[in-house]
């Protein structure tokens, strides 16, 4: 409630502009917080990371395209850079800040598409070599063992960093109308 009192000591009640930007601002915090970016964004950032740490023992197997194009390492840094958008989306809300979470949200989505197409390629064109007898199995069976398994995980984790992604950039892409209505108000 403002109150303002003119020249001729006339009394006038008016709204508070200040008290409905800070009611809006709470009211996108809250929003923010249903669509829970950071909880997402620490999924990202720990899933790019698991990605990224676990292709380490790939390095000591046959060298397959997944090496050779460096897929978990650009689609584990691609999943750790959206996922530090999304924690720090609740610190910094700003239209600008908003819409880049949204687009490295989606960036990552279409990263781990790529990445999960291309584990799922190398998965088939290298196969784990047929060993009948476990006593007379030879070391590139083992090898190549370890390196399916690998990539298998890989795939898995990619997996749900796409549908992870995906739920992030649609969840603040609607979370996008209420910080357009704050906008307009502090105008």
């Amino acid at each position: 409630m403002a109150v303002s009192v003119s020249r001729d000591l006339s009394v006038t009640v008016g709204e508070d502009i200040v008290a409905d930007k800070l009611a809006d601002r709470q009211a996108l915090l809250q929003n923010l917080e249903k669509s829970q970016s950071k909880a997402l964004g620490v999924s990202q950032l720990m899933l790019g990371l698991l990605v990224m740490m676990n292709s380490i023992p790939l390095l000591f197997t046959d060298c397959t395209e997944i090496l050779t194009f460096g897929v978990p390492l650009w689609s584990g840094f691609v999943f750790v850079i959206a996922g530090c958008f999304a924690i720090m989306l609740e610190k910094f809300i700003s239209r600008k800040y908003l819409f880049s979470c949204v687009a490295m949200s989606a960036a990552a989505a279409l990263t781990s598409a790529v990445a999960l197409i291309i584990y799922l390629t190398d998965i088939t064109k290298h196969p784990t070599k047929y060993c009948a007898s476990h006593e007379l199995c030879s070391d590139e069976h083992y090898a190549t063992l370890l390196s399916t398994g690998l990539k298998t995980s890989l795939a898995c984790y990619t997996t749900v960093q796409t549908v992870i992604s995906i739920i992030l950039t649609l969840t603040l892409y609607k979370a996008r109308k209420h910080l357009d209505i704050y906008e307009r108000i502090n105008r």
